[in-house]
């Protein structure tokens, strides 16, 4: 008698109890990475729980691990990618091998990007890379956003799960002004500049690929979670801390 089996599932393999990790995010942001991209040759164990989630299409081939000490975007060339690794989910990253850079202020985990100019770090597009990398747990706990003022916000606090409260949309690139348009007339899709009542300026960012992007803007008085990240708003001079959402429960009445 023959039998045979297949397994379809496209989950990873899941590890009961992960790796320890030997050293803590912001250790490998200070003591590794430094300011300047790096090929990690050691053998570098961090552990942390997933903060984002493709699901509502906002992130797109990325996840970004967390731990008690700061965050890393892990460059998973992979999707979708919510049911391999849902937020809450225990990771250990094996990172021998990995090429470290910034973008955006986030410190980004992949492969050497070959001849770009722009950053040094590429997705690990095949299964065997990322499953060497990304090793999953059991455990499925997700993180609560840490609330900030606007004001408070470091450049080393890039990569994780925060909260802003109490801020007003005053500005969006979903709209043409020179046509009449206003805040009346804006959607999600693309930057919002929101302020608090401190006068502090805060963007969040919404792909036009993401499911609510065409919801329209809200102009009450939010709080908003999503990854901290810092660069160009709008693609212009000004620079400020942005927010990318997940869902769009993530944008709540205060």
């Amino acid at each position: 008698m023959l039998v045979g089996c297949y397994n379809s599932s496209d989950k990873p393999y899941i590890i009961p109890t992960i790796e320890e990790a030997n050293l803590s995010i912001s250790n490998l942001r200070s003591d590794v990475v430094g300011n300047r991209a790096v090929t990690i040759n050691d053998d570098i164990v961090v552990r942390g729980r997933v903060t984002s989630s493709d699901r509502e299409d906002n992130f797109y081939r990325t996840i970004f691990v967390e731990d008690a000490t700061g965050a890393v975007e892990v460059m998973v060339g992979l999707s979708p990618l919510y049911s391999l690794y849902p937020e809450g989910v225990e990771v250990a990253l094996h990172l021998r091998g990995c090429r470290a850079d910034y973008w955006r202020g986030v410190l980004q985990i992949g492969v050497e990007a070959l001849g770009s100019t722009v950053n040094s770090v590429d997705y690990i597009t095949s299964r065997e890379g990322v499953d060497r990398v990304v090793r999953r747990g059991a455990d499925v706990s997700p993180l609560r956003p840490e609330v900030v003022n606007i004001s408070d916000l470091r450049r080393e606090m890039c990569g994780r799960l925060v909260r802003v409260e109490d801020i007003t949309a005053v500005a969006s690139t979903s709209i043409d002004t020179l046509a009449g348009q206003s805040l009346r007339d804006a959607y999600w899709r693309g930057s919002a500049m929101f302020k608090d009542s401190r006068g502090d300026s805060i963007a969040v960012e919404v792909s036009d690929y993401a499911r609510f992007a065409n919801a329209a803007l809200p102009l009450w008085p939010v709080s908003v979670t999503g990854i901290l990240e810092w660069g160009s708003y709008a693609g212009g001079a000004k620079e400020c801390y942005h927010l990318t959402m997940r869902y769009e429960k993530d944008c709540a009445v205060y």
